[in-house]
């Protein structure tokens, strides 16, 4: 399967139960690219979790894509928020949550949620501006980034911190 044979749209609500099981593989997965943690999220329950993914359904200006197969499973998916009620920051937004199922990446299925999303992000939130961080340990998603025109501005040191590890993050920014 490559990145012609998925399906990229929004996600829903009938998409709550497959959303969960990829946030829980995302975080068990990958830990030091969230800012969430596994243990915390186990830790909600699943009214917490079903308010939490309304709200990021619902939210203005707030994008949930997901990845999905042909037979409809969710492989991947990123979020995009751009803060519309700040009038001097709403041309600026941000990607987050980018994730893809270990076994289906190197597809090109990353860059077409990330096209997507930029898409999404200019066409329909009006954003001149993105913003992004990635862990520095992550070659092939930092690599990604800039092969669709990101770039790093920064680096923050110590940004997330998992047990005794830290992890620093580069900030990058594209503009629209």
């Amino acid at each position: 399967m490559n990145a012609e044979d998925v399906i990229l749209r929004p996600l829903e609500e009938r998409d709550f139960e497959q959303f969960v099981q990829l946030q829980q593989e995302a975080l068990q997965q990958a830990p030091e690219a969230f800012g969430s943690d596994y243990e915390s999220y186990q830790a909600l329950s699943l009214l917490d979790k079903e308010q939490q993914f309304e709200m990021l359904l619902h939210y203005p200006y707030n994008y949930l894509l997901g990845v999905f197969t042909p037979e409809g499973r969710l492989i991947g998916m990123a979020g995009f928020m751009c803060e519309h009620t700040k009038p001097k920051v709403r041309h600026k937004g941000r990607i987050w949550g980018m994730y893809i199922t270990p076994q289906y990446r190197g597809r090109g299925l990353g860059e077409r949620l990330l096209r997507q999303l930029l898409l999404s992000a200019k066409e329909d939130a009006g954003c001149e501006q993105v913003l992004l961080s990635v862990a520095t340990t992550n070659q092939a998603a930092y690599g990604l980034y800039l092969k669709l025109g990101f770039l790093r501005y920064g680096t923050e040191y110590r940004a997330l911190k998992l047990g005794d590890t830290y992890v620093d993050e580069h900030l990058m920014m594209r503009l629209l």
